[in-house]
């Protein structure tokens, strides 16, 4: 398997910074009554992170995780320790890219799960989202969807 490292533009690496300052502060602030730690793991396998870390427990099929999240913010309370995934591109918001979190979603079912990106959502999908409706798309667990984000350079901050 190709690493990721290779298949990453510069354009999208520049933005991992920047999104992660502002996922850092969007989940403290969501969660004043919480440790939040964000963690840029776009070069490690998930399963491989967490066997480094020390909330296994929590997640007992951790060694299945065999895929590759951007940005991972890990909310902690007391010993329960809950996931909100991000997953950043730089061109357009396409199927691929739904359909990518999608699975990654699913498998490990975060509390919340973000698409970013600063060109916003292409023709296609914004249409099949917001003309016609078809937010069921999003869905990876019942009540939970994924969110789908333009990021704005200037401000350093989403659009959610």
């Amino acid at each position: 398997m190709p690493n990721n490292a290779e298949k990453i533009s510069k354009q999208e690496l520049v933005l991992y910074e920047p999104m992660k300052k502002w996922f850092s502060s969007y989940l403290q602030n969501k969660n004043t009554d919480a440790e939040v730690i964000v963690h840029d793991v776009h070069k490690i396998y998930l399963g491989d992170f967490f066997t480094k870390a020390n909330f296994r427990q929590d997640f007992p099929n951790y060694s299945t995780y065999r895929i590759k999240i951007d940005l991972l913010g890990i909310i902690k309370r007391k010993k329960q320790h809950n996931l909100v995934f991000i997953e950043v591109k730089n061109g357009a918001l396409n199927f691929s890219h739904l359909a990518q979190l999608l699975v990654y979603s699913k498998l490990v079912r975060p509390s919340q799960s973000i698409l970013i990106s600063p060109q916003g959502l292409s023709t296609h999908l914004n249409d099949i989202v917001n003309k016609y409706h078809r937010v069921d798309m999003l869905e990876y667990m019942p009540n939970r969807k994924i969110q789908l984000s333009k990021w704005d350079r200037y401000r350093g901050a989403v659009f959610i």
